[in-house]
């Protein structure tokens, strides 16, 4: 076949990766090669959250000409749904959206559908140690800095049997953590209540999940807090293949700022509900994301949310400095945070989110972990993996207890 070797860069959230990993396979299955530079065809997976992330897009295609000089250029994603007009001023070759995967494939030189049928596992993410799986696409909550509702559209989700079967698979290639993703996670099989023959959510179909065979472990990837609910604090705290991690996004710790963000909870219920996942599992990881320089956020705002962050005791933080989109409410609020100022308080932030997360590590010392072996480096025969609370952790084969075969993938016991 001519012309038929391809690259695609990803940027953005676990939902582009596994849309990137399905856009491989098919390639991959109609007979195209991926290659590492020198590409015919170069596919730029979008993300614009923010305006930074937009930036990014920008630099990846010209890394993607300077990588590919006689490559078409094609740009998906997320992107693509509400800055057309900018992209085709980048004079790129083709441009479609997010949850456009199959129109997309098609406009691809020498598709050929007869091989679209084969799927192979074990090509997700190149040498990825954890099986991403979308089981959930779209959002309607609308939060007023966030474009995602207009990029995503409404809420889909996967169906149980399809999203068993490619877990099934995945497990047979190796993979022994499977990670759920969506956009709005928390309301997986919630958007057709009033069609839907039997009703659906994500607690139930972790029940299903569980019961696969020689499964090691599942993870969510986002939910939100008002979404956690006491069934599903109860399956996690009861199961053993459900990972104890949560990552719930707090956005402020402010209320007068949440209230203009459009965030569907306030304070005291994010607390309330915080105290009630710990006091049935209390060594939970929660890991979050805080928005810093919220329009009309003031000094003693972004106190408040230290002293809440502080208080609440995350494992982990995300911290992102507020950009506005032209096409969001946040961007036309007055009382707009000069940049300095922004950058100031996100460095106080990760500062102490750098405290906690060392805090929360340092409790388990001491204690045995199961790791995902994601990396074996050469140095000392050290290996770095990830424990089911979210944390990396570099070992050696000395301190793994179970002495099972080592390879990238595969769940150990270890001291740490």
């Amino acid at each position: 076949m001519i012309n038929n070797k391809f690259k695609i860069y990803t940027l953005g959230c676990k939902v582009n990766q596994y849309d990137s990993s399905r856009l491989i396979k098919k390639l991959i299955t109609a007979e195209f090669k991926i290659v590492k530079n020198k590409a015919n065809i170069a596919i730029i997976n979008t993300c614009c959250v923010t305006k930074t992330a937009i930036h990014k897009c920008k630099r990846m295609i010209n890394k993607a000409r300077n990588e590919n000089p006689k490559a078409k250029i094609f740009i998906t994603g997320c992107w693509p749904k509400v800055y057309k007009k900018e992209i085709e001023d980048l004079g790129v070759n083709l441009i479609l959206g997010a949850g456009e995967l199959n129109k997309f494939i098609q406009q691809i030189p020498n598709y050929k559908s007869s091989k679209f049928q084969i799927i192979n596992y074990k090509l997700q993410i190149i040498n990825r140690s954890r099986y991403f799986i979308k089981i959930q696409d779209g959002c309607e909550q609308f939060c007023s800095y966030c474009i995602i509702p207009y990029t995503r559209g409404k809420l889909k989700s996967g169906e149980e049997k399809d999203i068993i079967n490619e877990i099934k698979q995945a497990v047979k290639a190796g993979f022994r953590e499977i990670v759920l993703c969506g956009i709005h996670l928390g309301l997986y099989g919630q958007e057709n209540k009033k069609t839907r023959k039997q009703k659906n959510n994500l607690a139930i179909l972790l029940q299903q999940l569980i019961k696969i065979k020689n499964l090691g472990r599942i993870r969510l990837s986002s939910i939100e807090i008002s979404e956690v609910s006491d069934k599903l604090i109860k399956l996690i705290s009861k199961n053993k293949k459900i990972c104890k991690h949560l990552h719930i996004p707090l956005q402020s710790g402010s209320d007068k700022i949440l209230k203009l963000m459009n965030r569907p909870y306030d304070l005291k219920y994010y607390k309330d509900k915080i105290k009630k996942i710990r006091k049935l599992i209390p060594d939970i990881a929660i890991t979050t994301d805080i928005i810093v320089g919220f329009p009309g956020e003031t000094k003693k705002n972004f106190t408040d949310t230290y002293n809440f962050v502080k208080a609440i005791q995350f494992s982990r933080l995300h911290v992102f400095p507020f950009s506005a989109h032209e096409k969001t409410p946040a961007f036309k609020m007055p009382g707009k945070v000069n940049w300095k100022e922004i950058t100031s308080r996100a460095k106080k932030l990760k500062n102490l989110g750098e405290k906690l997360k060392n805090e929360f590590r340092n409790k388990f010392i001491g204690r045995n972990l199961e790791v995902v072996v994601e990396k074996n480096v050469s140095i000392n025969s050290n290996l770095i993996g990830k424990t089911e609370y979210y944390f990396d952790v570099k070992f050696n084969k000395n301190q793994i207890i179970n002495k099972e075969k080592i390879k990238i993938g595969e769940i150990v016991k270890i001291k740490l």
